[in-house]
């Protein structure tokens, strides 16, 4: 067994010294059968890694579909990645499942390979209602099977939220050493108060991204945004963050604001599709994606593809604001 880096009761101070920058999910090239392409998902963790300038990488994660795989697949998908990364950064690495002990097998093959961390999404509200005794219970038989640190993913799309307070119990489990929370500032905020420097609280929302870490202190960011903002030539994301942790606070500002246009591109293709439908646009993402030097590929069913019309906009929109030449 590979020996993780730190214990179980060192994970909240081993994320707060390891988690820095930007943590990168990517999307998941595969064939026409749903099998994950190996040669694409290389490639893509190199140029996550190379020419992003990832400091992390998100495993097994929504861009990825996780929830289409089987646990043969997700396994298979993270002993990838740690041999293509060969521990140059922190892998995070989703182990949920509506099964706790499908949970714990997946997080114990990554504490195996040798993983940094693993992301655990709560159960939904058709699994775990809105009892919060079953969700805390959920998070700690789970995490208390595990040496490795644990992130906790809270988004309203549980079909439940959870409260500050809440959150600030699982907090107490030992190896959580993350929150992220995809809820409003004020909210996050709170949960900051409530839990100090004891662990990270993590806004993954690209947009607050410049004033959580101008104003409240974050320091890294959980997020598949970069892949589609940032090129080999051009990285006005990567740009702003690194410059934000530097103390640059004017360039980053700049940096940022020069983001608009890009961001409008985002609304329209991404985030108002996802919010209207609580269907991620996979297809939008991975044809995006390809555009700029990803792998690409089919979406895999039942997801929708985009139609060659469809295709033809996106693309032309990426022209617009300079992503893709026209």
């Amino acid at each position: 067994m590979a020996p993780t880096r730190f214990g179980r009761r060192e994970a909240k101070v081993a994320a707060r010294e390891l988690l820095r920058g930007m943590v990168t999910a990517f999307p998941l090239s595969v064939d026409g059968a749903g099998a994950i392409d190996e040669v694409g998902l290389r490639k893509d963790i190199r140029y996550c890694v190379d020419v992003l300038g990832a400091s992390g990488l998100y495993i097994n994660g929504n861009f990825q579909h996780f929830w289409l795989l089987t646990s043969d697949q997700r396994r298979h998908m993270i002993q990838i990645a740690v041999d293509e990364v060969a521990g140059e950064v922190p892998l995070i690495n989703r182990v949920a499942h509506a099964s706790p002990a499908e949970a714990i097998e997946l997080a114990l093959h990554a504490q195996e390979l040798g993983v940094e961390f693993l992301d655990l999404v709560p159960p939904d509200v058709q699994f775990a209602g809105t009892d919060t005794d079953v969700i805390v219970r959920y998070i700690d038989i789970i995490a208390s099977r595990t040496d490795l640190g644990i992130v906790v993913f809270h988004t309203p799309r549980l079909g439940y939220t959870m409260s500050p307070e809440l959150l600030a119990e699982i907090a107490e489990i030992p190896n959580v050493c993350a929150l992220k929370n995809g809820m409003p500032l004020e909210h996050t905020n709170k949960l900051r108060a409530l839990v100090g420097d004891q662990l990270l609280v993590v806004d993954p929302i690209e947009e607050r991204c410049l004033v959580n870490m101008l104003e409240y202190g974050q320091r890294v960011i959980f997020t598949g945004d970069n892949p589609m903002f940032d090129t080999a030539d051009r990285q006005p994301m990567r740009g702003y963050v690194e410059a934000a942790l530097a103390g640059r606070a004017d360039e980053a500002r700049q940096l940022f604001d020069g983001m608009a246009a890009l961001r409008a591109v985002h609304h329209r293709w991404v985030q108002q599709p996802w919010r209207a439908t609580q269907l991620i646009p996979i297809s939008v993402i991975k044809y995006w994606t390809s555009q700029l030097g990803m792998s690409g590929g089919p979406t895999p069913a039942p997801l929708p593809s985009l139609t060659e019309q469809q295709q033809a906009e996106l693309h032309a929109d990426l022209a617009e604001v300079g992503l893709v030449s026209s």
